[in-house]
């Protein structure tokens, strides 16, 4: 097998890092893995990397929340992914190395810019209830459909459904626990979708499989860490830091 088993390791090794990332406060698995690996590594082998490791981690995650689980919920983004996803794979194969960094970054940028306004829920439950917004299932489609565009193209699909998620936790449709339900089941079928359609392009290879295996112990390791770390730091601080972190980041791949 031809294997560049130092990419392996520090592949392993930004997953572990983001492995803590997420654990801790709670985002930041495909942001950090998949801007960081593009640094050392070609972006579409780390995508595959990327996508194996994803589906054991929401699976994972998914199992610790599935008494929240709610099929109906999960189903109506679903119907937009089954059909957003084959345009992502296909933007994918379309993309030469710089083009994909260059988009990562950019789709990069933009989960930052979310993840921070979705921390002023305050104010936006404030909006939503001024304007009396309610919700249709067509917007939860439409973020699937969008959500799968931007997994299948980057590998980084959260943008779409964290404006949809966080609209329904605000507005009080959701509790945050049944967000983390459906969003584990959704980001873990996202990425299952994306490995099989890649599988059938000929794109997973028995390389990059192993790779992932060599990952996989440090994203259980992570998880564990992140979790003690988030008991032992103030949450709000450390989050702050890796939006910043992540800003840094995304610049680096668009002006290189």
């Amino acid at each position: 097998m031809d294997i560049n088993w130092g990419d392996t390791a520090l592949s392993a090794l930004v997953i572990f890092f983001a492995t803590i990332v997420h654990g801790t406060a709670g985002f930041g698995l495909a942001q950090v893995s998949m801007g960081l690996m593009p640094l050392f590594r070609a972006p579409g082998p780390a995508s595959v990397i990327f996508s194996i490791v994803a589906v054991v981690s929401n699976a994972r995650i998914w199992w610790s929340v599935r008494e929240d689980f709610d099929w109906k919920a999960w189903i109506i983004p679903v119907i937009g992914l089954a059909a957003g996803m084959p345009l992502g794979i296909y933007v994918f194969q379309q993309l030469n190395r710089e083009q994909l960094r260059l988009a990562i970054g950019i789709v990069l940028l933009v989960a930052v810019a979310l993840i921070a306004a979705v921390r002023q829920l305050d104010v936006v439950q404030q909006w939503i209830k001024d304007a009396d917004l309610q919700p249709h299932w067509s917007w939860g489609v439409i973020a699937g459909f969008l959500a799968g565009i931007l997994g299948g193209a980057v590998s980084i699909p959260g943008p779409p459904m964290i404006l949809y998620g966080a609209f329904l936790v605000a507005a009080g449709f959701w509790k945050s626990s049944k967000m983390k339900a459906i969003f584990t089941a959704f980001f873990g079928t996202l990425m299952l979708y994306r490995l099989i359609s890649l599988t059938v392009t000929g794109q997973v290879t028995l390389p990059l499989v192993v790779e992932a295996g060599v990952a996989l112990p440090g994203l259980l390791l992570g998880s564990w860490l992140g979790i003690l770390i988030y008991e032992k730091i103030p949450d709000a601080i450390f989050r702050w830091v890796i939006l910043a972190l992540l800003t840094i980041n995304a610049f680096i791949l668009i002006l290189t």
